[in-house]
């Protein structure tokens, strides 16, 4: 949402006509209107006086916190990919990456979109796909920072794979600690750490524990 239909919104539901914002902000009612129209923006003195008039934060001016539905969130990924189907890697990375720039704070699309191009570079582009390495991986750790715990769980689920890849598993660990104690997934994704970093034995142990947790379900699921 640009910063004119922002304050359109906002002003309808303050109840306000462009003539009485514009008194309120001693511009004209024309200026309003280009600015609702995207023909024209405020000037940025007035940006603050605006975020005060409609009572909203400057983030929420700016569409910085702007929260996408999850059909638009769809709708864009589904554009990457089908720009990466008719259009190169790099066309098709740098218009995702200026619509992140759109919605910074829009934890999904942040990881939807880093997932598909993290898996269509390594399936198309492996010649240079260390090239995206540092852009990637901030977005799977931006995703890491969301209110949502099931977002967050995918993140670092994605951003696991991403530094196992790398064989860096120190890094790949620390993403461990945003599973919950009581996700399978945590314990299955250690022992894949132990047996990598030459933990034997951990690794056994926590092979056992899963396979003794899956033996109880199983157990009870027949009871049942």
């Amino acid at each position: 949402m640009q910063i004119g239909q922002v304050i359109r919104k906002y002003r309808k539901a303050k109840n306000l006509t462009q003539e009485e914002m514009a008194g309120r902000l001693g511009v004209t009612a024309p200026a309003v209107n280009k600015w609702e129209n995207g023909n024209s923006f405020p000037d940025i003195t007035l940006l603050a006086p605006i975020a005060r008039l409609l009572e909203i934060s400057l983030d929420e001016l700016l569409s910085f916190r702007e929260e996408l539905k999850a059909e638009e969130i769809g709708a864009i990924v589904c554009e990457v990919n089908s720009k990466l189907k008719e259009e190169t890697y790099e066309e098709a990375f740098r218009w995702a990456q200026k619509k992140l720039e759109q919605y910074p704070n829009c934890a999904e699309l942040i990881l939807s979109v880093a997932v598909v191009l993290d898996a269509w570079r390594m399936a198309k582009e492996k010649h240079a796909a260390e090239r995206y390495d540092d852009v990637i991986s901030q977005w799977y750790i931006r995703a890491l920072e969301s209110n949502d715990e099931n977002i967050r769980t995918r993140a670092a689920d994605a951003l696991f794979g991403f530094y196992q890849r790398k064989e860096q598993y120190g890094k790949a660990e620390e993403c461990l600690l945003y599973f919950s104690g009581q996700n399978p997934e945590r314990k299955r994704k250690q022992a894949v750490i132990y047996s990598k970093t030459g933990r034997r034995d951990e690794a056994y142990q926590a092979y056992e524990e899963l396979l003794f947790s899956g033996y109880q379900m199983i157990a009870g699921e027949l009871s049942g």
